[in-house]
């Protein structure tokens, strides 16, 4: 069910009332890690670690699935405090499998990275690791996400980063979209991301050649909104 789109950049949009900055999309493994910023990410599990870890019950039945856990990074970038925050389907053994997972999460240190200790971070894996990662129906342009910001983003001239988590339908269209991530939390960054999910057309994620119903990961970043212009 769940799994991250390939990585397509797109170019930066510069918006007069909006967020700014529109650029990266998913990540082509089966375990993924988000932060503030994704070069602070030092580690995460190998497909043939998340497949190691399927529920031995959803295994036998090839029972396709995911979850989400929110952590704290410590300043040696190791992870605690791990929660669950969504798993699908639910009751089926795949966030316990994640959490078992946590210790092969790490980021990078928080000095080398500038970075406080005690950041949340969020992780994720899916079951099982496509053969054929999604790919795009039909790449976004830059005007795609032109939309326009919070007030706190407008007022504080903010920049963030945000990830939601999808399900993503054999023909490729993303429903059950849900915010995950967002920093700085609260100013209306997840909010932003959910407005773009319509416009995502993306080619399904295949095993052994047939399309399967999986969840994807959307990062994006912003930039501060551009102040209108009087002449």
């Amino acid at each position: 069910m769940r799994r991250n789109v390939t990585w397509v950049s797109l170019a930066a949009v510069a918006l007069l009332s909006g967020a700014a900055r529109a650029q990266e999309l998913g990540e082509p493994a089966a375990a993924s890690l988000y932060g503030p910023s994704k070069a602070d990410v030092a580690a995460v599990p190998s497909n043939e670690e998340v497949m190691a870890a399927w529920p031995a019950k959803a295994a036998a039945r090839r029972t396709e699935g995911s979850a989400v856990a929110r952590c704290t990074a410590a300043a040696s970038g190791a992870l605690s405090d791990c929660q669950v925050m969504l798993q699908r389907p639910d009751a089926a053994g795949f966030g316990e499998a994640l959490l078992g997972l946590a210790p092969k999460y790490r980021m990078r240190p928080a000095a080398e990275a500038d970075r406080p200790a005690g950041t949340n971070v969020v992780i994720s894996a899916s079951w099982p690791a496509a053969d054929t990662p999604p790919d795009w129906q039909v790449q976004p342009k830059p005007g795609d996400f032109v939309t326009t910001a919070t007030d706190a983003i407008t007022h504080e001239r903010l920049s963030g980063r945000a990830v939601m988590n999808c399900l993503l339908g054999k023909l490729g269209t993303t429903h059950q979209c849900v915010v995950v991530y967002q920093n700085p939390p609260g100013k209306g960054f997840g909010t932003l991301l959910l407005r773009f999910a319509a416009y995502l057309k993306l080619k399904p994620a295949l095993v052994a050649g047939k399309p399967i119903v999986y969840s994807v990961n959307i990062p994006m970043d912003f930039g501060p909104p551009v102040a209108n212009l009087i002449y």
